[in-house]
């Protein structure tokens, strides 16, 4: 079986502050090398509940937090690969999330904006669901069948993507307190929780469907949870339509071109418009 594991930040045990990736002093660096090395070791945990539970002939980690480089990549399990580079120049924000994927993992994930979470951001509408990027990665893996099986992260989180799918196996490491604040586990005891719901998820694996949405997709960013969005972008492909939702703001379009500019300068905003405007008209001749 192949596995597929999406990673955030903002979920592992004892984050309670944003990452800034803009402040250059030394106590920033040192704590931004924390956080990254309490991600790989929660990364490291999941991996090796997978690897326990059998099964597993391939793993396939997406470093998909901020600059795309939060991983330490050298001291990963070297039983899985790793997606990682600049998120505004990858394919997709799932990149290489495909029909050959048997399972996915969620691990470090935050609750979704404006709802009572640590460091909540982030939210999506589709259809009468209301989820965050846990939820939104779900979304995609089950658009090609795959059932997630694990999230990881604080406990309003993990509530939340058992409102999606009930089934789906939970680790909650912390508890919001307020936005920035929680009661944790200790590293070493998060990671013992992670490897054991890690390996119940791939064993418990047929009893939890993936987590799918019925087209025609109306899909939007709502104000808050239960209030749907005023504007909501329409179409027939769940995939197609996120991915021009989020070509405004990444180069997810570079892909597309027969070689690729090393850096996207001016070309790219043009680039974007162009290819939008012409989705936007084969959209509404649909």
């Amino acid at each position: 079986m192949k596995l597929y594991i999406h990673t955030d930040i903002e979920g592992v045990a004892g984050m309670v502050h944003f990452e800034d990736r803009k402040d250059t002093s030394v106590a920033n660096y040192f704590q931004r090398l924390r956080l990254h090395k309490l991600l790989t070791a929660e990364v490291n945990a999941a991996i090796e509940g997978a690897i326990e539970a059998g099964g597993i002939d391939e793993i396939l980690v997406n470093d998909s937090h901020g600059s795309g480089y939060s991983i330490i990549f050298e001291d990963l399990n070297p039983a899985a690969q790793i997606i990682h580079g600049p998120l505004t120049r990858q394919p997709f924000w799932t990149p290489c999330l495909d029909e050959t994927v048997d399972l996915m993992f969620c691990v470090a994930q935050h609750a979704m904006a404006n709802s009572n979470g640590v460091l909540a951001h982030s939210a999506w509408y589709c259809n009468g669901h209301y989820f965050g990027e846990a939820g939104m990665a779900m979304a995609l893996a089950g658009y090609y069948g795959i059932p997630a099986v694990l999230v990881t992260g604080d406990v309003t989180c993990c509530n939340q993507v058992k409102e999606l799918v009930p089934e789906i196996e939970t680790v909650a490491v912390k508890e919001a307190l307020s936005p920035y604040n929680a009661k944790s586990w200790t590293p070493a005891r998060a990671c013992e929780m992670i490897k054991a719901g890690a390996k119940r998820a791939v064993e418990r694996r047929q009893e939890i469907p993936p987590f799918t949405i019925e087209a025609p997709f109306r899909l939007g960013h709502p104000p808050r949870p239960g209030v749907p969005p005023e504007k909501l972008e329409e179409g027939e492909d769940f995939r197609d339509l996120v991915k021009q939702i989020l070509l405004r703001g990444y180069h997810y379009d570079l892909q597309e071109e027969e070689i690729w500019p090393m850096e996207p300068g001016n070309r790219v905003p043009a680039l974007h418009k162009s290819l939008l405007k012409k989705w936007e008209e084969e959209n509404a001749r649909k």
